[in-house]
């Protein structure tokens, strides 16, 4: 973790564990959706609220992972699917 490059970054590093620890373990489902494991359903408002970040935080950290394919995010108009 130390070598990481957004250990730094505290807000990128924040919201990357939480994301982590949100995820699912193993392989369920959600309202008809199936959920693998790795993945979470969540929203920007939700993580802003887990975190303490701003909800603009949460969309720079979360594209800066994206970036460096840390995770992907697959939006629709409720929430989002997020795979690690």
């Amino acid at each position: 973790m130390f070598e990481w490059e957004w250990w730094e970054d505290h807000n990128t590093f924040r919201l990357f564990i939480i994301l982590l620890l949100k995820a699912n373990h193993e392989d369920g489902k959600w309202c008809g959706h199936d959920i693998k494991r790795g993945q979470l359903i969540t929203g920007r408002l939700e993580l802003a609220k887990a975190s303490g970040l701003s909800a603009q935080c949460v969309r720079t950290s979360l594209n800066r992972l994206k970036s460096t394919s840390e995770l992907t995010s697959q939006p629709t108009n409720r929430f989002s699917l997020i795979t690690i």
